[in-house]
């Protein structure tokens, strides 16, 4: 079998073209929503550009923060209990301008406009295998769903800390989809999953879709579509050692912080009185959180609010199928390659942690943790559809615009009171 290559197909010119024009395109819109919404706002729950600079003069707590809302009190000091990632990256930023200055959302909207442009180029990067059969149009159309018919346009614009880390985890997962796709060094691959891990611990159940991206390359170069059992073990091999080295980072933070490397701090959060109680029945996950994440998932509807009156979005989430409605052509997928499988499995296994997980993301448009799945989500879409997108397929692309376009600037307007 003949594996089709850019140069081949003459898509790395057009590829790069598109890659620009979809980064300029999103950035400026992205920039706008923020703009038309708070454009003087700069989030006091961001955290990350502080910890950022406590790292930078040799700490691992803050100092007399504004606002201590999911921080944690260990030994009358005030800590982030989220993983790092966003302040890692912040770092140059906060030593040449200061913590001050940077303001979190326009770094969290500028990495989203890189999330949107690494969608496309790894959609192409489908089609450039084979292993995607869709029209260029086609695959902009599924570059817009993302960008703005999906989540991800209000968790990009807003910055504050839990929105921010999903952004920064997905970039990671993207380029390590998209690394993978073109055949790069599985150390590379892995790295950048491992980044992503210093971010949300749980996006390494990633790790299944890319291991059906590498089998499907080897069954490709096999010829006879045998797998080659030792080469897939060095390249999984590979893959996962800058993984466990990302864990074993994460457990001397711990340690440094808290002395024990497992604890994260959840169970010190200073959080809502709400969620303190089912945490602390409970623990941080646990199968009796299934009903109420499956109904934020799958379930809730938007609420009759007989105050303004108006319609407006549930807080605590809304169905997946009204949000990004296109998502039903999924259920037309057949023959089941190492590729599907693969991206199948990450998603049941993402799925996992999220379902028992002691809140549903708390004040969110839509469920905001659809960006921990979203990757495998996306592989599943493009190969499901076919040759091109059908008309009821953008009719209901444009259905996700529209909706998440009304969450969007109804999320913003009302979170930045």
């Amino acid at each position: 079998m003949t594996i089709p290559t850019e140069s081949s197909t003459g898509f790395i010119s057009s590829a790069k073209v598109g890659a620009i024009l979809v980064f300029q395109g999103f950035f400026s819109i992205y920039l706008i929503s923020f703009l038309i919404t708070g454009s003087n706002y700069n989030s006091t729950y961001n955290y990350f550009n502080f910890l950022a600079d406590a790292f930078l003069h040799g700490k691992l707590y803050l100092e007399q923060p504004l606002h201590t809302l999911d921080l944690i009190q260990y030994k009358e000091l005030w800590y982030v209990p989220f993983p790092p990632l966003p302040a890692l990256l912040m770092l140059p930023f906060v030593a040449l301008l200061g913590p001050q200055q940077i303001n979190a959302a326009i770094f969290s909207l500028t990495l989203g406009s890189i999330n949107v442009t690494l969608v496309y180029l790894m959609l192409e990067a489908l089609v450039i295998r084979g292993w995607s059969n869709l029209r260029p149009r086609d695959n902009l159309m599924l570059t817009g769903l993302f960008g703005v018919g999906s989540v991800h346009w209000y968790l990009a614009v807003v910055g504050d800390v839990w929105f921010i880390s999903q952004i920064c985890t997905l970039t990671f997962v993207l380029l390590a989809t998209l690394l993978c796709l073109k055949s790069a060094s599985p150390w590379i691959v892995g790295a950048c999953l491992a980044i992503a891990v210093l971010a949300r611990p749980n996006i390494a159940l990633t790790l299944p879709l890319l291991i059906g991206i590498e089998v499907l390359h080897l069954q490709q170069k096999s010829g006879d579509g045998k797998i080659i059992r030792k080469q897939l073990f060095k390249w999984s091999f590979a893959v996962i050692i800058p993984m466990l080295l990302a864990v074993a980072c994460l457990l001397l933070y711990n340690f440094l912080r808290f002395e024990n490397p497992t604890d994260f701090g959840y169970l010190q959060q200073n959080i809502s009185k709400k969620l303190y109680d089912n945490l602390h029945t409970y623990g941080q996950f646990n199968l009796n959180f299934i009903p109420a994440n499956f109904e934020a998932l799958f379930l809730l509807l938007p609420q009759l609010n007989l105050s303004i009156p108006n319609i407006v979005p549930d807080t605590h989430g809304m169905s997946i199928f009204l949000t990004m409605p296109i998502l039903f052509y999924i259920f037309k997928l057949r023959h089941f390659s190492p590729l599907k499988i693969g991206a199948l499995v990450s998603l049941g296994a993402l799925l996992v942690p999220l379902l028992t997980y002691y809140n549903t993301g708390w004040t969110q448009f839509g469920y905001r943790f659809t960006l921990d799945f979203i990757v495998p989500l996306l592989v599943l879409l493009a190969v499901a559809l076919g040759k091109r997108l059908p008309r009821r397929g953008i009719a209901l692309i444009i259905w996700g615009v529209l909706v998440n376009g009304w969450g969007t600037f109804w999320f913003l307007t009302n979170y930045f009171v």
